[in-house]
């Protein structure tokens, strides 16, 4: 039987694929991979029970709402983007933090600026953040960055030796940037390897699991599916943030909170 890390990696293979050509039938995706038919179509199966792929006679079509793609950017791009809602929405979160907290963060723009907004905070900070090394913080801060594979687009890190980690630590609060957020298909990000970094988060997370997202995420979808929204208690935006939007995620049992 093959291992869980090389099911894993030809089943990134296979999204990877379906993001550069839109499509693909199981027959090339089985020369491609030089596995069985059948081994394709079980990882097709899998990969649309978790709402990473949409499922077409022969074959498979990648999952993004053409009108609402958010495509990856590099970080540095991003930190300049809505700074000033950011910046107010890092220090909304900031005041949920307790002394002596042990916090989950992942990868994001945003996240970087909560981290600097944890000014007079003794907490201990897990994340795949690579960038968080280089962020200003306070000296109190315990920050430990987890290993695994470097992505230089995101400056995050992914992989088994992160997930591995995060499995062996539980954290009170988790805090997650993301790409997108939907009512429908709830978080959702560009880069298939985060996903699992998010769900092994939330699934180590004994109290509050709580997204950071600007009024520009609000029901756009990028696109893999990080974690669906029954797994988050609270939502911290930005006065631009449709009501309607906000509403809908109230209704959902989600606290919204606005910077």
């Amino acid at each position: 039987m093959a291992s869980s890390s090389i099911v894993n990696n030809r089943r990134m293979r296979i999204l990877d694929i379906l993001n550069e050509r839109r499509s693909a039938k199981v027959e090339e995706l089985s020369v491609d991979l030089g596995v069985s038919l059948v081994t394709v179509r079980r990882d097709l199966d899998y990969l649309y029970g978790k709402g990473f792929l949409v499922r077409r006679h022969g074959g498979a079509l990648p999952v993004i709402d053409c009108a609402d793609e958010l495509p990856e950017k590099k970080l540095d791009e991003k930190d300049d983007i809505n700074i000033e809602e950011k910046t107010a929405i890092a220090e909304r979160a900031a005041q949920l933090v307790n002394d002596g907290d042990t916090l989950f963060m992942n990868s994001g723009s945003t996240i970087l600026l909560f981290i600097r907004a944890l000014k007079g905070k003794r907490v201990k900070i897990i994340t795949n953040n690579a960038a968080a090394i280089m962020t200003e913080h306070d000296p109190a801060i315990e920050l430990m960055i987890l290993g695994g594979e470097y992505r230089e687009q995101s400056r995050s890190l992914v992989g088994e030796f992160a997930l591995n980690t995060i499995r062996n630590i539980y954290s009170g609060r988790t805090f997650l940037g993301t790409n997108g957020i939907s009512l429908e298909r709830g978080l959702t990000t560009s880069v298939y390897q985060e996903c699992s970094i998010n769900q092994a988060m939330i699934a180590n997370t004994h109290e509050k699991v709580i997204v950071l997202a600007d009024f520009s995420k609000m029901g756009k979808i990028s696109n893999f599916v990080s974690s669906p929204l029954s797994s988050i208690d609270i939502v911290i935006t930005d006065d631009k943030c449709p009501a309607q939007f906000r509403e809908g995620l109230e209704a959902l049992g989600i606290e919204v909170l606005l910077a």
